[in-house]
C-alpha cells in the first residue's frame, strides 16, 4: 500500500514552482535526487540528470559558466551558494534560473549533501531588463532635454536635476541635491509653490503653472511649471518640467507697446498729414478766389510760400512713411555712396532750417578740418541732418544754441547735434530708435509721426556708420553720429 505522506510530498514537489535537488558534494558534481516537476518546468528528463553528471554544466549558458563555478566552489567554506544564470531547455531555448542551495553537514560537521533548488526567474529577468531599459532611457532623455527639470521628493527635496536646471541658476547639481526649493529661494512668489503643492495633491498633476523664479545671477524669470506625480525607483517623486518663457514674455510686451504705438501712429498720421493739407487747399482757395478778393503781390508771394512749405512737410512724411515700410519688409532705403562735401551738405541743411526758425541759434564747431571729400549719399545725409536738427528744435521750446560738432578721425568722420533741450530718460534712450515711438513726454503740440529716428539710424547703418543717444531729463541730449571715411562699398 503506498505511504501516504510519499504521495503528499510527491504531490507537493510536482506542483511546487521551485525543482528541488540533493547532490554529492565534492567533484564531478552528482545529483542524488531531482523532483519531477524539472520536466514539466524545464523540459528535462529526471533520470538523465541523476544518471549523467556533466548535465548540470552542459545546460547552462556559455557565459555563465564561468562566474557560477567561480562562486561554487566556495559552498564548502560558505555553506551557502545563490546565484543567478541561464540554463537551456530541451527545445534549446534558454530560461533564467534563481539557484539557491545549502550545504548540509553531519553530526562532526563534515560536509554530508547539499540541497538546493531552481526557481524559474525568466519572466522578472524581463520585466528586470524592461525596467533598465526604461530607466536608460529616461536617463538619456532627462539629461538631454533642454528644459530645466527637476526630480524633488514629496517633502520638497530635491532628488535630481539635469544641466539645463543648472544652466539657468547659480548653483551647481551638487549645491541642489538634497536640499528643499525653498532653502534654495528659487521662487519669487511663495504662493506660487502653494498652488503648485496643493493642485499636486488635489490633483497628483499641474500643467503650466506660470510662476516667477530666480535664474543666473540672481534675474527674474517667468517659467511655467508642469508636474506629475511618479514612480521612480520604487520611490514617490513629483517630476516637474521649468519651462522659461522670459524672452517670450518680454516680446509679447514689446509686441503689445508696438501694437499701442502703431494705434497712436494713425491718429497722429492723420493729424500731420490734414495740417499741411489744410493749408495748402486753403491759401490756394484764397489765391484761386483773387478775381472776387484782390491780393497785393507781396500777400500772394507769402501765400504761395506758406503753399510750398507746407507741400515740403506733407513731401517729408509721405517720404518717411515710404522708407519705414521698406524698412519693415528688410528692404534697403537706396543709399547711394559717391563724392560730396560733407561741410556743404551740413550749410544748406541749416540754411534751410534757419530760414524758418527764430528762436534758435544753430552753431557749427568744426572740432578740426572735415576732409575735402567724402565717400556718402548727400541726399539721405541731409535727410539724417534734417531729422536730428528739426528734433533738437522741437525738443528745445525754450530756444538756445544748437551746436552741430564734426570731428574727423583717422578712419571715420563724426557728427553730433547737441541741443539744450528737455532731454531724455533712459527709457526714452532705450526706445528712441524704435518705430512709431514718441516718447512718454511728448506733449500734443509736438509733431512728428515718431519714425524719423527708425530711418535715420537704419540711413547711418547702410553708410557703415553708427548712431549714439546721450541725454539726460532737463539737461538736453547729444546725438552722433560716425561715417566711414573710406567705406566698404566705396
Amino acid at each position: 500500500m503506498p505511504d501516504p505522506l510519499n504521495q503528499r510530498i510527491s504531490h507537493i514537489l510536482s506542483h511546487s514552482p521551485a525543482i528541488i535537488y540533493a547532490g554529492r558534494v565534492g567533484e564531478p558534481f552528482n545529483l542524488t535526487f531531482v523532483s519531477e516537476n524539472i520536466t514539466s518546468r524545464f523540459g528535462i528528463d529526471a533520470k538523465i540528470c541523476l544518471h549523467n553528471p556533466d548535465f548540470w554544466r552542459e545546460l547552462i549558458h556559455p557565459d555563465d559558466i564561468e562566474c557560477v563555478f567561480e562562486d561554487y566552489v566556495n559552498v564548502s567554506t560558505n555553506g551557502y551558494h545563490k546565484h543567478e544564470y541561464r540554463v537551456r531547455k530541451e527545445n534549446d531555448d534558454y530560461l533564467w534560473v534563481l539557484d539557491e542551495l545549502r550545504l548540509v553537514r553531519d553530526s562532526s560537521g563534515r560536509p554530508l549533501e547539499v540541497i538546493g533548488s531552481w526557481l524559474d526567474i525568466t519572466a522578472r529577468k524581463k520585466t528586470e531588463r524592461s525596467l533598465q531599459k526604461s530607466e536608460a532611457l529616461f536617463r538619456d532623455f532627462f539629461q538631454a532635454n533642454p528644459v530645466a527639470t527637476i526630480i524633488t521628493s514629496t517633502d520638497g527635496i530635491v532628488h535630481m536635476v539635469n544641466p539645463a536646471f543648472t544652466e539657468h541658476t547659480d548653483f551647481t547639481e551638487e549645491e541642489v541635491v538634497g536640499r528643499t526649493a525653498q532653502e534654495l529661494g528659487f521662487w519669487r512668489i511663495p504662493e506660487d509653490r502653494e498652488r503648485m503643492v496643493s493642485a499636486i495633491q488635489e490633483f497628483g498633476f499641474i500643467d503650466n503653472l506660470e510662476s516667477q523664479f530666480y535664474g543666473k545671477g540672481s534675474q527674474p524669470l517667468i517659467c511655467l511649471v508642469s508636474s506629475r506625480v511618479v514612480d521612480f525607483a520604487g520611490e514617490v517623486r513629483i517630476l516637474s518640467a521649468v519651462h522659461d518663457i522670459t524672452e517670450q514674455r518680454k516680446a509679447e510686451a514689446e509686441l503689445l507697446k508696438l501694437d499701442q504705438a502703431k494705434s497712436a501712429f494713425i491718429s497722429t498720421a492723420a493729424h500731420e498729414l490734414r495740417t499741411p493739407l489744410i493749408a495748402i487747399v486753403g491759401y490756394s482757395e484764397l489765391i484761386e478766389n483773387e478775381a472776387g478778393l484782390p491780393l497785393e503781390d507781396e500777400q500772394k508771394q507769402e501765400y504761395l510760400s506758406i503753399i510750398q512749405s507746407n507741400a515740403e512737410m506733407l513731401n517729408r512724411l509721405v517720404d518717411d512713411l515710404l522708407d519705414i515700410g521698406r524698412i519693415q519688409i528688410g528692404r534697403s532705403l537706396g543709399v547711394v555712396l559717391k563724392e560730396a562735401q560733407l561741410s556743404e551738405v551740413i550749410k544748406k541743411v541749416i540754411g534751410s532750417l534757419s530760414v524758418k526758425n527764430e528762436r534758435h541759434r544753430i552753431i557749427v564747431v568744426h572740432m578740426n578740418p572735415l576732409p575735402q571729400i567724402g565717400w556718402f549719399d548727400p541726399g539721405r545725409i541731409s535727410q539724417v541732418l534734417y531729422n536730428l536738427l528739426s528734433n533738437a528744435i522741437k525738443y528745445s521750446p525754450r530756444g538756445g544754441n544748437i551746436e552741430v560738432q564734426t570731428m574727423t578721425h583717422p578712419e571715420a568722420v563724426s557728427v553730433a547735434i547737441v541741443d539744450q533741450g528737455q532731454g531724455m530718460s533712459p527709457e526714452m534712450i532705450e526706445n528712441v530708435f524704435d518705430r512709431f515711438y514718441r516718447g512718454e513726454a511728448v506733449d500734443a503740440e509736438t509733431h512728428g509721426l515718431g519714425l524719423g529716428m527708425g530711418i535715420v539710424k537704419q540711413i547711418i547703418e547702410e553708410h557703415g556708420g553708427e548712431i549714439v543717444v546721450k541725454s539726460c531729463l532737463g539737461e538736453g541730449s547729444t546725438v552722433t553720429f560716425t561715417l566711414p571715411l573710406k567705406p566698404e562699398r566705396a
